[in-house]
């Protein structure tokens, strides 16, 4: 007899919903640290869109809050990917 966990994960990886899981995990967590990292305000002012080959691309609204993440992009990166065990991302890009 199975976990249910065990056949939960085995069906997500069959229907491919685990890459799309994922994507929203690290998207989730983007979310949650950036007010820590430029404050609350700054992280009003951006939007993560989508991760396409381990790079997440977020849009700006403003070029002084995409220089500020800019800056601090590799404490982002390394945050995100300490949180998932795994080099999930390796790279952020902006559109304002």
């Amino acid at each position: 007899m199975q976990h249910i966990k065990k056949l939960l994960q085995k069906r997500i990886k069959q229907t491919g919903l685990s890459k799309n899981i994922r994507t929203s995990l690290l998207i989730q967590e983007f979310e949650k640290i950036i007010p820590e990292i430029i404050g609350d305000s700054a992280s009003n002012k951006i939007k993560p869109l989508f991760i396409k080959n381990g790079t997440l691309t977020v849009a700006c609204l403003s070029s002084a809050v995409m220089a500020e993440i800019n800056l601090k992009k590799q404490l982002i990166i390394n945050k995100i990917n300490k949180k998932f065990d795994t080099l999930a991302l390796k790279n952020i890009r902006f559109i304002l």
